[in-house]
């Protein structure tokens, strides 16, 4: 399983996060996201090859393309590997497609251009099942291969986050979906180990440590 881990946390300090960080990379994640402040921070933590990643205007897409640039420049410049977007929430929400095509353009240019690889965050639970078949199928013609169900900002129940996976993939079963909802419990362990997850991306240390207890990963 494809395993991300997430730090989103706006009250840790600078040497907390750092802690954290590295209690984490032992886990051996695929990807160490990190907000858009703490980039720089950890830019090279413990010497690791993980890749950083950061979300771009999270945690609810609405700030204008040109500040979703530049902050998209200032995190490349810092460090950060893969830039996470939030879907431009005014454009999803009017239904404005060629609009929110020319957002994905223009990441794209910098993102070719600066080899960094990008991703989209929708939300679930904000939009209607149809819109969200209809996005996630623009971003796989974009050759977006990865997006989220949910911002991860706010308490998701990890089984409403599966499925809200598995309906978007039964639309569009090439793009690769990477839950991240919050789990707590080994019956969310259980969950995650009978659904077939792409991916899973996770916000805290009992949940890696839940998962290496069940062998979904090793420690």
């Amino acid at each position: 399983m494809h395993l991300e881990y997430s730090c989103y946390d706006v009250t840790l300090k600078d040497s907390e996060v750092i802690e954290t960080l590295n209690k984490v990379i032992k886990f051996e994640p695929k990807t160490i996201s990190i907000l858009p402040q703490h980039v720089k921070l950890c830019k090279n933590l413990s010497d690791t090859n993980i890749p950083i990643s950061t979300p771009i205007d999270f945690p609810l897409g609405t700030i204008d393309l040109q500040s979703r640039l530049s902050i998209a420049e200032i995190c490349i410049k810092n460090g950060a590997s893969i830039l996470d977007i939030m879907c431009p929430s005014y454009f999803l929400s009017n239904r404005k497609y060629d609009k929110f095509r020319e957002d994905i353009k223009a990441i794209q240019t910098l993102s070719i251009e600066s080899n960094t690889e990008i991703r989209y965050i929708l939300e679930y639970r904000q939009f209607s099942y149809e819109l969200l078949y209809k996005v996630a199928q623009i971003l796989y013609d974009f050759n977006v291969k990865t997006i989220y169900p949910a911002s991860g900002y706010f308490i998701d129940d990890i089984s409403d986050n599966i499925l809200a996976a598995a309906l978007i993939n039964k639309k569009v079963p090439n793009i690769h979906i990477i839950c991240n909802g919050n789990i707590w419990n080994n019956d969310h362990i259980k969950l995650v180990k009978n659904s077939k997850l792409y991916g899973l991306r996770v916000n805290s240390l009992n949940a890696l440590h839940l998962l290496s207890k069940e062998n979904i990963i090793k420690n």
